[in-house]
């Protein structure tokens, strides 16, 4: 995919475009590559999103074992169409950051997925290295590590229960133009 140079001067028709192109590549990504080279029964989609797509493959290395034999010659033909140059450190610098080119950012053998933007990928190992996102859940300084983890994303799926986090904050306030804090609690993860 060519990068496009765009002369709209509207950012809101731009971000459209943006947009639209992001769900066309990533629809693109699913039928024209993982459909078409591995076989439905070595891969399933977990979730998809317009820029991610989480996949649980059936092969320990799937863009090497688990593509349809009779198509790997041309995948490895065409699979620059799809992932970034790997065999120049030069031009894998520069495909690191090209728009609409894959790239494989963490693999793990687990995820509960709650709801969109809702989800854990773990290795449950001895090293639990963890992937998160819990929209509007804070998550920086070890705030509400009650909830963000493994074992609590299992209880919520297995005993169908809403699980609290706290958000703490600083704002201005509009009567006395001052700094006020805030502490807000509210269904950090939910069942339904």
């Amino acid at each position: 995919m060519k990068k496009r140079r765009l002369n709209n001067k509207n950012p809101i028709h731009l971000s459209i475009a943006i947009y639209q192109l992001a769900k066309l590549r990533i629809l693109q990504f699913y039928y024209d590559c993982i459909d078409f080279y591995f076989d439905r029964s070595d891969f399933q989609y977990q979730e998809m999103d317009t820029d991610s797509a989480y996949i649980a493959f059936s092969c320990e290395k799937p863009f090497q074992d688990c593509i349809k034999p009779e198509l790997r010659e041309h995948f490895q033909e065409h699979k620059y169409d799809w992932f970034p140059r790997d065999y120049n450190t030069d031009v894998a610098k520069f495909d690191r950051r090209t728009p609409g080119l894959s790239k494989d950012e963490w693999s793990g053998d687990a995820m509960v997925s709650l709801s969109r933007k809702n989800y854990i990928c773990y290795l449950p190992d001895e090293s639990y290295e963890v992937k998160i996102s819990a929209k509007g859940v804070q998550q920086g300084r070890g705030r509400n590590e009650h909830v963000r983890n493994p074992d609590r994303f299992e209880t919520v799926v297995r005993d169908r229960i809403t699980l609290q986090g706290t958000n703490k904050g600083f704002r201005q306030s509009k009567e006395t133009k001052s700094i006020i804090t805030y502490t807000q609690t509210k269904s950090a993860l939910s069942y339904f």
